[in-house]
């Protein structure tokens, strides 16, 4: 029996940041025999001039793997994960402006298996 190609990722998450302009957002594959091989972490917040530049942490399982000064005016990492189900992986910002949603962009190949 052949296996199935894999599907494109193109996972999207957000939250907006409060008042001290930090935020979390989690996100990970929630069904069985679901997983995902991420191949890049885009974060940003959707503003047109920020004030303040966010710091956003990127953590795998609630263990931190990379770090963008630029959380605000967008970044990407080149992290590579495979996720299975209860897998996550969470952006954290901070130190950005109000208010404003923050976004998170998972992007790779999805797998049944």
């Amino acid at each position: 029996m052949a296996t199935p190609d894999p599907i494109p990722l193109d996972e999207p998450a957000s939250v907006v940041l409060d008042g001290s302009g930090n935020g979390e957002v989690t996100i990970g594959p929630t069904r069985s025999r679901q997983v995902w091989n991420v191949t890049s972490v885009a974060v940003r917040t959707v503003q047109d001039d920020p004030t303040n530049e966010a710091q956003c942490r990127i953590f795998v399982n609630g263990r931190y793997r990379a770090g963008t000064f630029s959380g605000s005016s967008g970044d990407d990492t080149d992290l590579t994960v495979r996720l299975g189900r209860n897998n996550k992986i969470t952006a954290q910002w901070t130190g950005g402006d109000a208010g404003v949603r923050a976004e998170m962009l998972l992007t790779g190949w999805l797998e049944l298996e």
